[in-house]
């Protein structure tokens, strides 16, 4: 029976336990019912969650009272909210599924983030991962599309995938469950509905065992991909390097790698990379010179192709947290305004202070308030320590291999004449404003973690 199955592809995968609380994505059709009813019979403790997307009138609005209704027999708690989805669309050029699906995992994310829940369930199916594999061949995939869809990825669980939508059925009618049916899932101009009606079927005529061989195919495929990602991590692994909010590429040693195309395909395919745009990176990265500061975009992240790395960061990185300038008059109002830098007025024991890479001393004497802290603009210029001469910002920032991307996230300490005379995260001290034995008073800055 299902019900035995369900309970014991759980144990044996360890996807959670009766002391996770679980939020259930439900939309009020035959999976997500069907799942719900699942964790009710197995008595793990659950919660439901409806976005209603305001694309079907009446019908959305009769969906979440089904689920309210729903909630209230299995005594659980219930979360819904409705969406403007077609706006969102709008304003973010997205089609109205991608739209759709940003909306509900952001939502997601955010009900698990206050409510302290341990996983997201989804009622993913066995035929939804046949469909999943079909699209990503018409798209072009590596192995990764090949396995379709994982049973559990961080904190999304899919405890329905080894399950076929004719079981599904079948539980349905057996236990006289009901259900809201979805009329746009009989549209055929949705691609995976055309392969799910059409093109699906064909092939079981070919090979009635076809759920069964396509599970076998994952399970081997799977272990390929484990095996794959291992190997690619060993050969990247002198070339990448994580940075606080991003990823890196050395350039160099990444040109030196053997196919080229594969190791970049597996890699960046974890960031939502498709199969044209790393084609178009490899080219790129195949001429003898390219232009610094091209940039590629997935749905999650941001792929820029600098002077000698390549660089890899999430959309929502924000990368100028100092929009204005701000104006500290005492050094109370200093230390205050930035959870970055710690500054501290030290006086001076006449043993010059050793720099570090996340502290600094700078002559306190010669600075006098308002200190401004700020981003760099044209025309900044620099005397760099243990230099007599003045550089341009800009050419620091260059040979210091600063991204492009990094620069305007850079925060500038300048004095009440308008001297910078430090440059944070560089760390990097105005030579006029350097300690001396003679300096009285030391503004010492750290780097907090």
């Amino acid at each position: 029976m299902m019900l035995e199955s369900f309970f014991a592809n759980i144990n044996k995968n360890s996807l959670f336990g009766k002391k996770d609380f679980l939020l259930l994505a439900i939309s009020g059709g035959v999976d997500s019912v069907v799942l719900a009813d699942l964790l009710y019979q197995c008595k793990f403790p659950f919660a439901m969650a409806h976005c209603n997307f305001a694309l079907r009138g009446k019908e959305a609005d009769k969906d979440e009272q089904f689920i309210l209704e729903l909630s209230q027999k299995y005594s659980v708690p219930f979360y819904s909210i409705k969406f403007d989805t077609n706006k969102y669309a709008k304003r973010h050029g997205l089609s109205i599924q991608i739209a759709a699906r940003q909306l509900r995992y952001n939502w997601f994310r955010e009900l698990m983030k206050i409510h302290k829940f341990s996983y997201l369930l989804t009622a993913h199916h066995l035929d939804d991962v046949i469909e999943t594999i079909f699209l990503n061949q018409l798209r072009g995939t590596g192995i990764n599309g090949l396995t379709g869809i994982p049973l559990k990825s961080h904190s999304i669980v899919r405890p329905l995938l080894p399950f076929t939508k004719q079981e599904i059925l079948q539980y349905a009618k057996d236990n006289h469950l009901s259900y809201r049916e979805d009329c746009s899932n009989q549209e055929d101009k949705y691609q995976r509905n055309y392969l799910r009606h059409y093109i699906i079927p064909e092939f079981q005529k070919l090979q009635p065992q076809l759920h069964s061989v396509i599970q076998k195919n994952i399970q081997n495929l799977e272990e390929a991909r484990i095996f794959i990602h291992q190997q690619v991590n060993q050969i990247l692994q002198s070339a990448k390097k994580e940075e606080k909010g991003f990823f890196k590429l050395d350039l160099k040693q990444l040109k030196s790698t053997t196919h080229l195309h594969f190791v970049l395909h597996h890699y960046l395919s974890q960031f939502k990379f498709n199969e044209s745009q790393i084609e178009d990176i490899v080219q790129h990265l195949n001429q003898s010179s390219f232009q610094a500061g091209k940039q590629f975009f997935s749905d999650s992240h941001t792929l820029l192709l600098d002077r000698d790395y390549l660089f890899i960061f999430q959309n929502n990185l924000k990368i100028t947290p100092y929009k204005h300038n701000y104006i500290a008059k005492n050094i109370f109002e200093l230390q205050l305004y930035s959870n970055q830098f710690h500054f501290d007025i030290i006086e001076n024991n006449h043993i010059l202070p050793i720099k570090s890479l996340s502290t600094t001393y700078l002559n306190a004497d010669l600075l006098k308030f308002p200190l401004i802290l700020r981003q760099r603009k044209n025309g900044d210029i620099f005397q760099l320590l243990g230099t007599f001469y003045i550089k341009k910002l800009s050419d620091i920032l260059i040979d210091k291999k600063v991204p492009l991307f990094l620069k305007d996230k850079i925060i500038l300490l300048c004095n009440s004449n308008g001297d910078i005379v430090w440059i944070g995260h560089l760390n990097l001290v105005n030579e006029k404003y350097k300690v001396t034995p003679n300096t009285r008073n030391i503004l010492k800055i750290t780097t907090c973690e």
